[in-house]
C-alpha cells in the first residue's frame, strides 16, 4: 500500500456521515485524500468500493437500497431527481406488491450530458425535474414519477394498470395530474400508459367534473367546496370532488372501481368505511352516468342533501 499522506480525516469522516457513506471520489480528493490512497481503498483488497463511476461506497458489503439511490443521485449530479418506481416508493405511494425493480431512473435537465451506467438509468428531460425532496432524497413529484414509471420497458399493460391503480388509490396524485403528465410527456414507450389512462377515464372524468360543477352551481342547492380534503375532528378521511361540510356529504366522481379488480374494490370499501365511521355520507357516481343524465344526478344529489339535512335537524 502506498505511504499514507496527511489529510483532514475529521473532514472526511464528516463528509461520509453526511452522505450515508456514499461520496464522490472528487470530493474526497478535494479534502486531500491522495488518489493513490483511494485507488487502494477501492481496490480488490480495499475497505471501500466503487459503486458507480466517480462514486465511492465506504464499506465493502452489498449496498442497501438507500445507498444505491444516493449513489445514483450523486453520480447524476446535484440537479438530478429520482423518478419512476423508486421515487414513488420514496413518496410511499406504492403498494407492497409493486416491484420497484433493480434499475434506478434519474432525470436531469436536458442541457446536462450524463450517460447511464450500471443500475443508474439517466434520462434527460425538457420538462425540468422539479424541486421536491423527501427523506433526504431529491425526487420528482408523484404524478411525474408515475408517468415515468409507466414507461419502463419491462412493464406489461397489466403491470402499468397495477402501478397506476396503486398510486391513485393511495390518493397521492389525481387523474387530472396524471393525464397532463402522460399527454404532454415523451411519447416513447408511453403506449401502455395511454391505454390505461383511457381505461381509467381521465378525460371523461374531467369532463364530468366540469359538468357537475355547472349543474350544481345552477341548481339552487347548498353549494359545496370543490376539490378539498375531507377532515373530520382533525382526521383526514379522503379527498373529495365536492364536499358539503355543514351537511357531512361528499361527492366523488369515480370511474375506477369497476375495472381495477379485487384490490381496488377493497380499497374503495375501506374508504367508504372511513366516511361512514366519520358520519359522512358518500355519494359516488360514474362519469358516464353524470354526463348521460345530469337531471337524474341532480335529483339523486338533492335527495342525499335533504336526507343529510333532516338527520342534522333531528340530531342523529
Amino acid at each position: 500500500m502506498p505511504r499514507k499522506k496527511n489529510y483532514d480525516r475529521a473532514a472526511v469522516d464528516a463528509l461520509i456521515a453526511r452522505s450515508d457513506g456514499v461520496v464522490k471520489r472528487a470530493d474526497l480528493v478535494l479534502l486531500g485524500v491522495p488518489d493513490s490512497t483511494l485507488t487502494s481503498l477501492t481496490g480488490p483488497r480495499g475497505r471501500w468500493q466503487r459503486i458507480l463511476p466517480g462514486v465511492v461506497l465506504t464499506h465493502r458489503g452489498n449496498p442497501t437500497l438507500l445507498e444505491r439511490r444516493r449513489a445514483a443521485l450523486t453520480y447524476a449530479g446535484p440537479d438530478s431527481r429520482l423518478s419512476g418506481h423508486h421515487a414513488l416508493d420514496v413518496w410511499g405511494a406504492l403498494g407492497r406488491r409493486v416491484d420497484v425493480g433493480r434499475e434506478i431512473l434519474v432525470v436531469v435537465p436536458h442541457p446536462r450530458h450524463r450517460v447511464s451506467s450500471g443500475f443508474c438509468v439517466v434520462e434527460r428531460s425538457e420538462r425540468g425535474t422539479g424541486r421536491a425532496e423527501r427523506g433526504g432524497l431529491r425526487v420528482t413529484g408523484v404524478a411525474r414519477a408515475l408517468g415515468d414509471a409507466c414507461r419502463r420497458q419491462d412493464l406489461s399493460l397489466d403491470d402499468v394498470r397495477e402501478v397506476m391503480s396503486a398510486v391513485l388509490a393511495a390518493d397521492r396524485c389525481t387523474l387530472r395530474q396524471l393525464d397532463a403528465v402522460i399527454r404532454h410527456g415523451p411519447t416513447q414507450r408511453s403506449g401502455h400508459a395511454r391505454v390505461a389512462l383511457e381505461e381509467l377515464g381521465a378525460a371523461t372524468r374531467s369532463a364530468a367534473e366540469g359538468r357537475a360543477f355547472r349543474v350544481v352551481s345552477r341548481s339552487g342547492l347548498p353549494q359545496p367546496v370543490w376539490n378539498e380534503p375531507v377532515v373530520v375532528a382533525g382526521r383526514w378521511i379522503g379527498n373529495a370532488d365536492a364536499y358539503w361540510p355543514d351537511l357531512g356529504v361528499v361527492l366523488e366522481i369515480d370511474s375506477m372501481t369497476w375495472h381495477l379488480g379485487a384490490q381496488a374494490l377493497r380499497r374503495t370499501q375501506a374508504k367508504a368505511r372511513r366516511y361512514a365511521e366519520a358520519g359522512v355520507i358518500l355519494l359516488s357516481i360514474a362519469p358516464a352516468d353524470l354526463l348521460g343524465d345530469p337531471t337524474a344526478f341532480l335529483d339523486q344529489l338533492r335527495r342525499t342533501l335533504e336526507t343529510a339535512a333532516a338527520a342534522k335537524r333531528s340530531g342523529r
